[in-house]
């Protein structure tokens, strides 16, 4: 079936593909700014830890290393996100790390290389808490609580007649888009503010993400987006690692670079799904929604 004027059953044109197909396409990793330092991130090799001390003496010693921030170094609040603010994420891990990749250190280099040696030379002292290896298991009595802070809210429901309640399976998945995440920092544009160069799939939504963190009005954001390699939907918000590389832009008054590496995205790139849902949605008889309450259990 073809329908006049949509683009069912006619063929579309798609801007992208003439550059695409010529190779003229610009990645992130085409973008060349002057004075472009490089940033590198000290990760958790551990799911669930104290942090009992982190060793950046030889690290910041090494060639070309320009810093080497803690949490202690950097003073970032919280990022913001779609998740319930107990649950929100800080840039640089304060105490604790919940997962394998989350950022212990930022190592900012000359050159890739240098901040790539540099960062090797972090030691981090781990004192190992109880881990979370099963998601339905982490409900039981005695499991290890990520976020003890979170709460949930019982009354949701009240004055429903009629309940109805159903469960659901979602697999976990991995994006992998062929180019990885990163983003390209550009200080003091427009007018004081910050440019973020990023392959993302929402560029006002990052911008809208970024402002509020650097304290700015969202016009002196500016989100450039190249050409992006693939999202797949993981490359729609806003990742800590541009909260911190904005800030050592805005420290140093220089370019920041970071691109992900192959092994970084699996840990540090947003996963889907990985679900089971259960859920009951409350109405009145007359079919008036009265709320909706989701036990998630998600990996």
């Amino acid at each position: 079936m073809t329908v006049s004027g949509s683009i069912l059953g006619n063929p579309v044109q798609r801007l992208e593909d003439d550059p695409i197909l010529r190779g003229a396409a610009r990645y992130l990793e085409d973008l060349a700014l002057d004075g472009t330092t490089h940033l590198v991130f000290v990760r958790s090799t551990v799911a669930h830890a104290r942090i009992v001390n982190v060793d950046t003496s030889e690290a910041r010693a090494a060639p070309g290393a320009l810093a080497v921030c803690t949490a202690d170094d950097l003073d970032l609040a919280n990022l913001q996100g779609m998740m319930p603010p107990a649950l929100n994420r800080p840039p640089l891990a304060r105490g604790v790390v919940r997962f394998v990749g989350d950022i212990v250190a930022a190592v900012l280099g000359e050159t890739r290389a240098q901040a790539v040696d540099a960062a090797e030379l972090v030691v981090i002292d781990y004192d190992p808490l109880p881990v979370v290896t099963d998601a339905e298991a982490a409900l039981a009595d005695g499991s290890p609580l990520l976020f003890p802070e979170a709460e949930d809210d019982p009354s949701v429901l009240e004055g429903s007649d009629v309940v109805v309640r159903s469960r659901f399976l979602n697999q976990r998945l991995a994006a992998v888009p062929m180019e990885p995440n990163g983003v390209l920092v550009e200080p003091g544009v427009p007018d004081g503010g910050l440019t973020f160069h990023v392959p993302t799939q929402n560029p006002n939504g990052v911008r809208d993400g970024l402002a509020p963190v650097f304290g700015l009005e969202p016009e002196r954001v500016r989100v450039v987006t190249p050409t992006v390699g693939g999202g797949f939907g993981a490359k729609s918000g806003v990742y800590v690692e541009f909260v911190i590389a904005g800030a050592l832009a805005r420290r140093f008054g220089r370019p920041v670079k970071w691109v992900e590496t192959r092994s970084e995205d699996m840990v540090a790139l947003t996963h889907g799904r990985g679900q089971i849902q259960e859920l009951e949605l409350g109405l009145k008889n007359d079919g008036t929604l009265v709320g909706l309450r989701g036990r998630i259990v998600a990996d």
